[in-house]
């Protein structure tokens, strides 16, 4: 079943056309990277699938809900979906605190505290319930964040470059970390990159953004043997 689709969907900013004519299908369980050089689209698609905003014409599905619908139908899905941004920002609290929010908020405090610390056994930060949040490092505040939206059980985990500002050791943790998320947890995860290696490495399938548009999308395996065009074979750095 399709957990995300999106169907013929553009977005402009005035007479600025960021998106054309999207259509995609995420199956549940899956994890699909979204490629593209910057300025391709990336954010903005991710940005639409969390319905932080609405397209300017097309239409988005959540497991076959219309989620251009009412503002009670567009909570709920946003409930069902976490999403981790680029440059993620700690609260001025502990770390417990940090990631207990999603809960609190929604009034969901039963078995918080086993499920916090569960969480920080996962992302590699075992006893750190009292550590003040805005003194982690970085690759510590993008794992904190990760665990921030995960608490609440998300059907779908969005993350836009999630790795793009770590340096070499924190990327390998923090992608060991996706992977696992989505192999264990099965949680449906849409993520943006402009690594192409990463893809390949996170995903089931990529899809290759240019100029707002869709190029190509499948297995990694089938973007890297056979290029639909000559601009991803150029991305992708296949010279014949």
């Amino acid at each position: 079943m399709h957990i995300i689709e999106l169907d013929e969907i553009y977005k402009n900013y005035g007479k600025l056309q960021v998106l054309k004519n999207i259509n995609l299908q995420i199956e549940k369980g899956t994890s699909t990277a979204l490629v593209g050089p910057t300025g391709s689209g990336k954010t903005i698609m991710l940005r639409l699938i969390d319905l932080l905003e609405k397209p300017s014409s097309g239409t988005i599905y959540f497991e076959g809900t219309d989620a251009n619908g009412s503002n009670n139908t567009r909570l709920d899905i946003r409930r069902q979906i976490g999403m981790v941004f680029q440059k993620p920002l700690a609260f001025k609290a502990s770390v417990y605190d940090n990631i207990a929010y999603g809960l609190k908020i929604r009034g969901q405090k039963e078995n918080m505290d086993r499920k916090i610390k569960e969480l920080l056994e996962l992302i590699d930060l075992p006893g750190y319930e009292n550590r003040n949040a805005l003194k982690l490092s970085g690759g510590e505040t993008q794992r904190l964040a990760l665990a921030r939206a995960m608490i609440t059980d998300p059907k779908l985990l969005l993350l836009d470059e999630p790795t793009a500002n770590l340096d070499p050791i924190s990327k390998k943790k923090l992608e060991e970390l996706i992977l696992k998320i989505n192999r264990e947890s099965e949680t449906t995860i849409i993520m943006t990159t402009h690594d192409l290696l990463q893809g390949q490495k996170l995903a089931d399938r990529m899809v290759i953004l240019y100029n707002g548009q869709v190029l190509q999308s499948g297995t990694p395996n089938q973007i890297f043997r056979t290029p639909k065009n000559r601009f991803v074979a150029d991305f992708i750095g296949i010279e014949n």
